[in-house]
């Protein structure tokens, strides 16, 4: 019985990390239009709305009222994007950022 229980998790976890890669095969990163099209002010949502989902996210300040970062991986010439949101969730400032720097330090 507990072999059987250990072959049904290793088959899942198996199919799990098997299907990782192919959950990120569709995502290039985000391109130069796109970029352009967010602009200061926006909300989380309207910048989801064209960006999709961040690659990566960072929170900073307060846990009551945190700062939210969002980074991209640019489809053009690699890299990343940082998206800052103010406190109220409204976009705060929009720039290409260093790679070498790992924000998730």
């Amino acid at each position: 019985m507990i072999r059987r229980i250990s072959m049904i998790i290793i088959m899942v976890l198996l199919a799990a990390a098997l299907s990782l890669p192919a959950a990120g095969c569709g995502k290039s990163g985000i391109s130069h239009d796109q970029y352009n099209q967010v602009q200061k002010g926006m909300t989380l949502d309207q910048v989801e709305g064209i960006l999709g989902q961040p690659d990566r996210t960072h929170r900073t300040g307060p846990p009551q009222n945190p700062s939210i970062i969002w980074y991209y991986n640019k489809s053009e010439a690699g890299g990343l994007v940082r998206i800052a949101f103010t406190p109220d969730a409204k976009l705060d400032s929009i720039s290409p950022y260093d790679v070498s720097v790992n924000p998730d330090e």
